[in-house]
């Protein structure tokens, strides 16, 4: 007999369900929302700022460059240079702010959507609200780890189920690849911006200064293209998992067995109150064949 919530796996509890649809909500394969849509839109802002970050690390070792001619005294560098240069670092500077922010606004709201899948497909295996999904990334010192947690108990809740429901183990690499360069990403990048506030370009002692700080900013942004990198690929898989889930289920299975499950319960109380024949004594069909 095949489960009655997904139609799709064998009977493995006694509520007639595989082991999967047992250990999550009634109804969760109806409640469930994909969120392919949404994935698509954070593919693409993902992807757009992993080309800001590339950009920046270009414009990065191009002032580096720059830079070191002016240390090494070379003097084959003039001002139209450096005008060429702040020129295309305002011009990433400028699409990265309202790019970032947008991104956050569509990957929170990605983020909600799988969280509230994965709370249907195991209701008590998380260990934060579903509020955190939103919460974490604006919580002081909180944000450093929460949503790490959060996106974890998500990845574990929609992995894949084998051939009696019981859920497997997906590789959570690409999520420790994530994480930490995100994170890596934003101390770096604070650090450099501490460098620098203290440099003063027409002192020639500070351009070496200068130029060190500029190093450590190129190494903050190249941190950023890869947790953009490794962000799209987790927000791929795990969207993936959970459409996976819904497209296990077959409802016409799970009706019928349902169908089944409740005819075999009404059935069994009617069978046990169905008075049983009777029986003739021993003796008196003894006496009844007893030959003359």
């Amino acid at each position: 007999m095949v489960c009655v919530a997904c139609g799709a796996r064998p009977v493995g509890t006694d509520s007639g369900r595989c082991f999967g649809c047992a250990e999550a909500a009634p109804g969760w394969a109806a409640a469930l929302r994909p969120a392919n849509g949404l994935a698509v839109a954070v593919y693409v802002l993902l992807g757009l700022n992993a080309v800001v970050a590339a950009a920046a690390v270009a414009v990065d070792i191009w002032s580096d460059l720059l830079l070191g001619r002016v240390v090494d005294g070379l003097g084959d560098v003039d001002f139209d240079d450096f005008d060429a240069m702040d020129s295309v670092a305002h011009a990433v500077n400028g699409v990265f702010i309202p790019l970032a922010m947008a991104t956050a606004v569509v990957f929170i709201v990605w983020f909600y959507r799988i969280r509230q899948n994965a709370d249907l497909l195991v209701p008590n295996g998380h260990r934060l609200g579903r509020g955190w999904t939103i919460g974490a990334w604006f919580t002081p010192i909180a944000q450093l780890w929460f949503p790490w947690q959060l996106m974890v108990d998500c990845w574990r809740a929609s992995a894949p189920l084998d051939a009696e429901g019981r859920r497997s183990t997906p590789s959570e690499k690409i999520l420790a690849l994530w994480w930490p360069t995100w994170i890596g990403s934003l101390i770096v990048g604070r650090i450099a911006g501490i460098m620098v506030g203290p440099v003063h370009p027409l002192v020639p002692g500070d351009l070496e200064h200068l130029r060190n700080a500029i190093r450590v900013e190129a190494s903050g942004s190249a941190l950023r293209l890869v947790a953009a990198v490794a962000a799209i690929v987790v927000v791929n898989r795990l969207t993936a998992m959970q459409q996976a889930r819904r497209v296990d289920v077959n409802p016409i299975a799970a009706r019928t067995a349902q169908e089944a499950r409740v005819q075999a319960l009404v059935s069994a109380p009617a069978a046990a109150a169905a008075p049983a024949p009777a029986e003739v004594p021993r003796d008196a069909a003894s006496e009844g064949h007893a030959p003359a």
